[in-house]
């Protein structure tokens, strides 16, 4: 929905003009859309001034946020170099603006495979997507897996979250996670 709102603002704008058109999200945090060249993408920034934002993530899968309390929960296009080339992949990250943000993708599928009775490992490697709602006042992560036809393992899964638990995935990235940066903007970000 969001996204359909941007592109109408970028085509009510003048995508010819390249200015950037923002919608706000709430608690400080707005999507940007950048069009230019052929291309077109989605970023996630936080205004720290009025005149200042600053970058949370420059590319967003277009999945929507949720934001409680000042954390955002948002799904990335994270860039990769595999076996098979170049590509983009989502992620699932948390953030409290001005801190990085923190890929939790494998906390929350660690979590879900427990709780699923579920291998982590095959968890992460038929990991597709994540989809955050807010539903009932908690977090309620829609997961997507690759499956073959006639296997065992599910398609879809969830995994719900109360806040307090989120922050506690924040907490743990601050004092065990990795300084990362994407491979294609540079942008930083910490990772589990």
């Amino acid at each position: 929905m969001r996204m359909g709102l941007v592109l109408l603002g970028l085509g009510l704008a003048g995508c010819a003009s390249n200015k950037d058109a923002a919608t706000p999200l709430g608690h400080g945090y707005e999507e940007v859309a950048h069009a230019g060249h052929g291309s077109f993408r989605v970023s996630l920034e936080y205004l720290e001034t009025a005149d200042k934002p600053l970058m949370i993530w420059p590319s967003l899968y277009d999945q929507g946020e949720v934001i409680h309390g000042g954390v955002v929960v948002f799904v990335g296009d994270v860039p990769f170099v595999g076996t098979g080339g170049r590509g983009m992949h989502p992620r699932l990250f948390a953030v409290q603006a001005p801190a990085l943000p923190v890929d939790i993708t494998d906390t929350v599928l660690w979590n879900w495979a427990k709780s699923a009775h579920k291998d982590f490992n095959l968890a992460r490697e038929n990991f597709s997507l994540a989809t955050p709602v807010e539903k009932d006042g908690r977090l309620e992560l829609q997961l997507d897996f690759w499956s073959e036809e006639g296997s065992k393992w599910p398609d879809k899964g969830t995994l719900t979250l109360d806040w307090n638990q989120v922050n506690g995935m924040l907490l743990q990235a601050k004092q065990r996670g990795v300084l990362m940066k994407d491979l294609r903007w540079h942008t930083p970000y910490v990772g589990q």
